[in-house]
């Protein structure tokens, strides 16, 4: 017909920037269909902290081949810390783990190097997994009905790897122009691979949200090692150098980051998240901005440098990379303010040194509050941001054991002591730093053994202490008869949660009514004089506090 009105495909717009599709009437359904999802998640806050259990089995595989031991691992965002946890397979080939979530996570059971069975758990979910080898020895999984891994359980089984992209991005050596044209094309390529998979293989929008972030997530922590490798390579030029630091940090040069869904929440859901903002933390915008400490300032130094490295003001990336530099943020800031106090209080201070102290910047606190909390506006994050900001600075000495799955366990261990100072050295075979202390703090820890208003105690990791003469040979040569309390590795790890350190070798003094002293004391200097000296000045805090409260 001559007047006929040539009708084009409508174009809808992607939510990955830069990516536009085509689309017919099922993608606009599918689209319509990924807003529904979302409306229906909304309900449940994304950041909330709860147990999660894996109860799994291994059918079908001769008991000889079955394996021992699997690693479940998996990352929490907000302290960008990737946590793994092994599980012993029992010889009927059932497994069980429990971790700590603070979000929903896609991670993977190992089996071995090469043996990899991914998975997807929500907090406060438990999600039953049956493992099972096919005819050419790899594995399988059925997930059960009704949890979340079940609603995308085609990802799942897509055993997705973006391993050789990442690499591609590694082995670029050109410069950072070139470098970032080529992480463009190469992401741009990666999401038109996934778009065709997805429909294939009739992913949810969910689903291919969450392959996209895997692919966009780890080609950029490629693309980022380049920067980091840039600025490590020439220290002093990044530092002194004004017009080669500007390059580095070149918005431009950062561009592929825009792939990334910068203000949602399911950018921080698979575990290539964790391996990404490390690698960000190094580029030479966040190093440069966080290099110098001063009550905080690094804090807002860096949110200024993320905006301006994204193109988009306070995402969700740029408070997530200022909640996991918060923490040692607020520590230096309030140590500050201690050796601040500390030397104003000396009286063997010179006149000129107490003119200096009195004349040094003093920043208010709530200054260095705005500083630390300014720009976090995510309501889970906020409020954990509160919360480091009040620990850090309450100036309590001792507060009650936290709850947790580790706590009955802590309080059967102290209860003996109750009346006397308890120092808690946590401890393991496998770690030689924590053999090193103990074998080096032999002298000093004798002559603590009589006194009335301490107990030395270890709390040691070991699966097998009844059968191990190793542990209970280096027990009887260096614990001098102390008392011992060995915990399985799960029971560790929940002690860990619970108490929030990281590793071993690692110190908690519990006060004499059953709290937890804020600040340990530790046999680091192996000096009894100085040991003595920190336990008399905790017993005269701790009298004053107990006082105050009576008051």
């Amino acid at each position: 017909m001559k007047n006929a009105i040539k009708r084009e495909p409508c174009k809808l717009v992607c939510r990955w920037p830069s990516v536009s599709i085509l689309c017919n009437k099922k993608t606009i359904i599918t689209a319509l269909l990924a807003l529904v999802t979302m409306a229906g998640q909304a309900q449940e806050p994304f950041f909330r902290t709860d147990s999660a259990f894996i109860i799994g089995k291994v059918n079908g595989i001769a008991p000889q081949a079955k394996p021992k031991q699997i690693i479940v691992a998996w990352n929490n965002a907000i302290t960008n810390n990737m946590r793994d946890k092994t599980v012993d397979v029992s010889a009927d080939g059932d497994f069980t783990c429990r971790m700590q979530l603070h979000h929903p996570v896609l991670s993977n059971l190992v089996i071995s190097e090469n043996n990899k069975v991914p998975f997807y758990l929500m907090p406060g979910e438990t999600l039953h997994m049956e493992l099972k080898q096919d005819a050419d020895g790899h594995w399988t999984c059925n997930y059960g009905d009704g949890s979340a891994a079940k609603k995308v359980e085609r990802l799942l089984k897509a055993n997705l790897d973006y391993t050789n992209e990442y690499r591609m991005m590694i082995a670029d050596n050109s410069d950072l122009k070139r470098h970032t044209a080529l992480c463009d094309s190469l992401i741009r390529a990666t999401l038109g691979n996934i778009e065709a998979m997805a429909d294939a293989r009739q992913f949810t929008p969910y689903e291919r949200q969450l392959a996209q972030t895997m692919a966009t997530s780890a080609i950029c922590e490629g693309f980022l090692f380049r920067h980091g490798v840039l600025c490590r390579a020439d220290l002093n030029r990044t530092f002194t150098d004004s017009l080669y630091r500007a390059e580095l940090c070149a918005p431009e040069y950062y561009a592929p980051l825009k792939y990334l869904p910068l203000n949602d929440p399911v950018l921080f859901v698979p575990y290539s998240y964790s391996p990404f903002a490390t690698v960000l933390a190094t580029t030479p915008v966040c190093a440069l901005a966080t290099f110098m400490s001063y009550y905080a300032v690094e804090i807002q130094q860096l949110r200024q440098a993320m905006n301006r490295m994204t193109g988009d003001e306070d995402n969700l990336l740029t408070q997530m990379a200022m909640m996991q530099i918060l923490p040692k943020g607020l520590t230096r800031a309030a140590e500050a303010y201690v050796r601040r106090q500390q030397a104003l209080a000396d009286t063997t201070l010179t006149a000129e040194d107490r003119a200096a102290w009195e004349a040094s910047a003093y920043v208010p606190l709530d200054t260095v509050r705005h500083r630390a909390l300014d720009g976090i506006t995510q309501p889970e994050l906020r409020k954990e941001a509160e919360r480091l900001f009040t620990a850090t600075f309450d100036e309590s000495i001792a507060y009650p054991i936290p709850e947790g799955d580790g706590k009955a366990l802590l309080e059967r261990i102290i209860q003996p002591y109750r009346g006397k100072f308890v120092l808690i050295d946590f401890w393991a075979m496998w770690c030689g730093p924590c053999k090193q202390a103990i074998e080096e703090s032999r002298d000093l820890r004798r002559q603590l053994q009589d006194n009335p208003d301490l107990r030395l105690i270890f709390i040691a990791q070991e699966d097998a202490p009844e059968t191990s003469e190793a542990y209970k040979q280096y027990v009887r040569e260096n614990l001098l008869g102390a008392d011992c309390y060995p915990v399985s590795r799960k029971e560790l790890g929940q002690m860990m949660e619970l108490l929030r350190f990281g590793g071993v070798p690692h110190y908690v003094t519990i006060s004499p009514d059953g709290q937890i002293m804020r600040n340990s004391l530790n046999y680091f200097s192996n000096n009894y004089d100085l040991f003595l000296q920190r336990l008399d000045e905790m017993k005269v805090r701790l009298s004053g506090s107990n006082e105050t409260k009576n008051y």
